[in-house]
C-alpha cells in the first residue's frame, strides 16, 4: 500500500470534479468486467454514504433486485446498523471510491464470514490489501480529492 504524505481532504486538496457521465461509464465498465467473470450476486449491498447511488446504478446494470445498505458515517462503521445478511447468499459489496483504504478494512472484517466481493467506481491503489475480488473502474494517477455529482456543491 502506498502511504501519502498528507492525506487527501475535501476542504484543502486540489479538486476534480467527476461527472454524471462519467458515474455512468464507470458504472458500466464495472458492471462489464462482473458479467464477463460469469459470477452471479444475490445482494448488492452499498457503502454509505458514497455507494448508495452506485448500488443502485450497479443493480439496473446487473438486473439486481435486492439492495442493503452497510452503515458507515465519517468513516465509522455501525455495526448495530447492519442488516441482517446469510451465509447462504452471494454479496456484491459497492462503494463509489476505495482511497485510503480505511473503510474497505473496516468493512471487510464485518463481512468475513459471507461471501462477498467488492466493487468500487474509482480505487487510488493497486491493490483491496486482500484476496477478495474487486473490480474497478478507473485507478487514479493523482492525489486530487474526488468530487462526485451527488455531492454537495460546498466542495466546489
Amino acid at each position: 500500500m502506498t502511504f501519502r504524505k498528507e492525506e487527501l481532504n475535501e476542504k484543502s486538496s486540489p479538486k476534480e470534479y467527476c461527472s454524471w457521465g462519467e458515474v455512468g461509464l464507470l458504472t458500466k465498465i464495472v458492471a462489464a468486467k462482473i458479467q464477463s467473470s460469469n459470477k452471479k450476486y444475490d445482494v448488492i449491498l452499498g457503502i454509505t454514504n458514497g455507494g448508495i447511488i452506485p448500488s443502485r446504478l450497479m443493480a439496473l446494470e446487473l438486473d439486481i433486485d435486492h439492495i442493503q445498505f452497510i452503515p458507515v458515517r465519517n468513516k465509522k462503521l455501525y455495526l448495530e446498523e447492519m442488516p441482517q445478511l446469510a451465509t447462504d447468499k452471494k454479496y456484491l459489496v459497492v462503494d463509489e471510491i476505495y482511497d485510503t483504504g480505511e473503510t474497505f478494512s473496516k468493512v471487510r472484517c464485518a463481512m468475513r464470514n459471507f461471501d462477498c466481493d467488492y466493487a468500487f467506481l474509482m480505487r487510488r491503489f493497486n491493490n483491496t490489501d486482500g484476496n477478495e475480488t474487486a473490480f474497478i473502474g478507473k485507478t487514479l494517477n493523482h492525489d486530487k480529492w474526488i468530487v462526485f455529482p451527488w455531492e454537495p456543491k460546498t466542495l466546489s
